[in-house]
């Protein structure tokens, strides 16, 4: 990525998201008219939310969804080249730069020359290292039960053992100013951020949990609207807007409890013979 690249947010990235609707993304247009017809029920009920409040309704589920939903992120590289850290003036001043809104969170800071290989945690290294000797039943296993269970917990010691081999930059990252402030030493070569990336909207908006989410918060403010004039619909027809309360809440529940049982985790099961 090139620091001469100009951006909407000045951040001195390349590729950044601008909010540029694409072919296979929803339209937030279109995501605010299913969600009237969902509540409305195809226009069989005479009242529903305004959109400017719609519009406020999806801006903070999707806030909610990108700290709560794994599949609201995505897992990115973002590369800052060494000449940034000469040009930007918030480094120079008090070693800050400013990252994309889109950056939800930071995983790791390294430098690309600092023993970093976004594909080989070799290639760097000697032939002959303390690391390739700490390395090589990574890569020695048989295929067998027990050898992919000893190669996993491998892999776990390799990763807790890379933030001392690879010499990580010390670094803290704030979600809501988007600064990323380095608090160690000037980083000479180029630096590889591993970070969590929001999912443009348009592609959260395709997600039926996300629909859902936003047609329950939606149903419990329409619910708060009419329970705050007592009035009749033509005709003596009284509003039960406390159904629709009762609606949206046990739907939040259970949206927010499928995403919290649905979060991945990392399993490994083994099974052993009894009779030996």
């Amino acid at each position: 990525m090139s620091s001469n690249t100009e951006n909407p947010n000045d951040s001195h990235f390349a590729n950044v998201y601008t909010g540029t609707i694409t072919p296979n993304q929803i339209a937030q247009d279109e995501f605010v008219a299913e969600v009237q017809q969902e509540l409305t029920v195809a226009c069989a009920l005479p009242f529903s939310i305004p959109i400017p409040e719609l519009s406020r309704i999806i801006k903070y589920s999707a806030k909610w969804f990108y700290k709560k939903y794994e599949n609201s992120v995505q897992e990115r590289y973002y590369i800052i080249p060494k000449e940034n850290f000469k040009d930007i003036p918030t480094f120079k001043q008090r070693g800050t730069i400013k990252l994309p809104e889109c950056i939800f969170s930071i995983m790791g800071v390294r430098q690309v020359d600092d023993g970093f290989s976004l594909y080989n945690p070799l290639k760097s290294m000697p032939d002959f290292s303390l690391e390739k000797v700490l390395f090589k039943d990574i890569y020695t296993i048989d295929g067998s039960t027990e050898a992919l269970m000893y190669s996993t917990v491998y892999q776990y010691w390799i990763d807790l053992a890379s933030h001392v081999l690879f010499h990580p930059i010390s670094y803290n990252f704030n979600t809501n100013s988007k600064e990323l402030v380095f608090l160690g030493e000037v980083p000479q070569n180029d630096v590889v951020l591993t970070c969590y990336e929001e999912l443009p909207i348009g592609y959260l908006m395709k997600d039926e949990i996300f629909f859902r989410y936003v047609c329950a918060k939606a149903k419990t403010q329409l619910s708060r609207v009419l329970g705050t004039f007592a009035f009749n619909l033509p005709g003596g027809i009284t509003i039960n807007y406390d159904l629709l309360k009762e609606e949206g809440q046990t739907a939040l529940e259970k949206i927010e409890e499928e995403i919290k049982s649905d979060e991945g985790m990392d399993w490994f099961f083994t099974s052993g013979n009894d009779n030996k």
